[in-house]
């Protein structure tokens, strides 16, 4: 890992960025504030002025991704204004991708590590954002008279609820690539493919009938 640079003031966000590195390539384990200090090119107290403890620094790794999240649900939202399936599909691909090619940050935010031990108000407002971005989502399927109607909280419980089972195959190795791919991250179409798929059973139980 190549000693990182940061601008003064910015270390928070050095720390963030070189513990998600850290955190994808030896996972949760192998997170260490003082190598991370090191890699930075800082006091190995510094972190501290940001994080108390590694489990601090974890939930900003898990934060962030989840603001990623709603960032891309927000993009979704504009560019797909007028097809919520494919708002929807591209929001469930974001979520499969993250599972492909970091699996360790997949496992970090949805694995349940940072929730059995007790989570910060950032943490949770944070992925209560991305699950509000995602109501978003289904609700205006439903204006649009492509989804059902119903509590748009509970179905969008519903979609998480099989995004998170594909991509959880996807971060645990039970759904693989083809045999002459090593990984996801060399054959993306199979990949989309496949998700698109499996979304499809879903999206008939979602869609209204026309």
């Amino acid at each position: 890992m190549q000693q990182a640079s940061y601008h003064h003031g910015d270390l928070r966000n050095s720390l963030v960025n070189i513990g998600s590195d850290m955190l994808n390539t030896r996972g949760v384990s192998g997170i260490s504030l003082r190598e991370i200090a090191r890699t930075i090119g800082v006091g190995h107290n510094a972190p501290y002025r940001h994080f108390r403890n590694k489990h601090e620094l974890l939930e900003a790794i898990a934060e962030e991704g989840f603001r990623k999240l709603t960032a891309k649900n927000t993009r979704l939202e504009l560019e797909f204004s007028h097809d919520p399936e494919t708002q929807l599909f591209e929001s469930a691909m974001h979520i499969v991708l993250v599972a492909a090619e970091q699996p360790n940050l997949f496992q970090l935010m949805f694995g349940g590590f940072l929730q059995s031990t007790g989570c910060g108000s950032e943490l949770k407002q944070a992925a209560d954002d991305a699950m509000q971005s995602l109501v978003r989502i289904i609700k205006n399927g439903q204006q649009k008279k492509v989804f059902v109607e119903g509590d748009e909280v509970k179905l969008s419980f519903s979609a998480m609820s099989m995004i998170q089972g594909i991509a959880m195959m996807v971060s645990t190795g039970k759904l693989k690539p083809s045999a002459n791919a090593k990984n996801w991250s060399e054959s993306p179409i199979i990949l989309k493919g496949t998700v698109l798929q499996l979304f499809d059973v879903f999206l008939n139980g979602l869609k209204l009938d026309k």
